[in-house]
């Protein structure tokens, strides 16, 4: 059985078709369900295809990196010191606006990631 198939309805006893609906908790998905067109009563229940269309993701992006020959590609960690982590969007003199951002300490007009030698560390 599938969303769209036509059927003689047990409850209602009308032909109808079936149609998938979400069962939901609150905000979170459940599961889904084959229910009657007609009278909504649950025919049948189905499983969630978020394991197959993860999986098929999967498969597709090792058949690509078959098809190219290439291995795939582990991209390196990326560490700072931390003397170079001092970007004015994380300093305390740091001022934001929607139009403009400012500097209160040099009074100019800065980008949040610029840096800066005078940086002011805002949980000191």
């Amino acid at each position: 059985m599938k969303p769209g198939d036509s059927f003689e309805c047990p409850h209602c006893g009308q032909s109808s078709f079936l149609k998938k609906e979400s069962v939901m908790d609150g905000w979170t998905k459940k599961g889904e369900i084959l229910a009657c067109a007609a009278c909504s009563v649950k025919i049948a229940d189905l499983e969630l295809e978020k394991d197959f269309l993860s999986q098929k993701t999967e498969n597709s992006v090792s058949v690509l990196a078959d098809l190219l020959g290439a291995e795939e590609v582990v991209k390196p960690e990326l560490s700072a010191a931390e003397d170079e982590k001092h970007f004015c969007r994380d300093c305390g003199h740091f001022i934001s606006h929607p139009f403009m951002d400012r500097c209160s300490l040099h009074e100019k007009d800065v980008n949040p990631m610029d840096d800066c030698q005078d940086f002011f560390n805002k949980a000191k």
